[in-house]
């Protein structure tokens, strides 16, 4: 069977499981994370913000931008504009996430009300996020400050969105550091032999993890 002819169910599967990604809701708080000082994470249901939700969110718009589906577009927009109403969470590299789709949407369609928080997270990456040794960014989340470690999710959850919006925005010193970060965790985080990657380097004990 052809690739083409296959393509009709493919899409069927494919806003199935967008149908079922959308939908979920943890009403009766069973996965709920209710941290110390009061905050309550939801990393399960489609309305919380963690970085389970930026790789949902890079899912539709890959999918958007394969297939042009206004479905995937309103309900990345919509995911977005009542995020935003409720307030945006503690900045750390997981809750960055979903700004790698945001800046991707916003190369296809400037609004000035997305802008300001692109700025401002973008800032928050190059600035503010804790460093580990040698400048690499410390994988900081909401269960803990994982002291002086690196993993490989925070090229996709942080330095990617702060390249795209370095470009985008002109800002040659976000570039550079993303730049940076890449290669930092490149050196550290790759096995030269075998082709693969560690998931984390930690400069404390000078060892690799997981």
């Amino acid at each position: 069977m052809s690739q083409k002819s296959n393509r009709p169910e493919l899409l069927q599967r494919i806003e199935t499981l967008i149908d079922n990604l959308t939908a979920i809701h943890d009403n009766s708080g069973q996965y709920l994370q209710r941290l110390a000082d009061g905050r309550v994470i939801d990393t399960k249901g489609w309305e919380g913000w963690e970085w389970t939700h930026g790789i949902g969110l890079f899912g539709l718009f890959r999918y958007q931008q394969l297939t042009g589906s206004p479905r995937a577009r309103q309900l990345i927009d919509d995911w977005f504009s009542a995020r935003f109403a409720e307030g945006t969470p503690e900045k750390n590299i997981n809750t960055a996430c979903p700004f790698l789709t945001l800046a991707l949407r916003y190369q296809q369609e400037p609004r000035s009300d997305w802008r300001a928080y692109l700025d401002r997270w973008g800032e928050a990456i190059y600035r503010q996020m804790p460093r580990t040794d040698e400048g690499c960014l410390q994988h900081v989340t909401y269960e803990s400050a994982h002291q002086q470690q690196i993993w490989d999710d925070t090229l996709m959850m942080a330095v990617l969105p702060l390249a795209i919006l370095g470009k985008m925005f002109d800002k040659r010193r976000w570039v550079e550091e993303a730049i940076y970060q890449f290669l930092q965790h490149l050196h550290y985080l790759s096995d030269r032999q075998s082709g693969l990657w560690y998931h984390g380097w930690h400069f404390a004990g000078r060892h690799h993890f997981a």
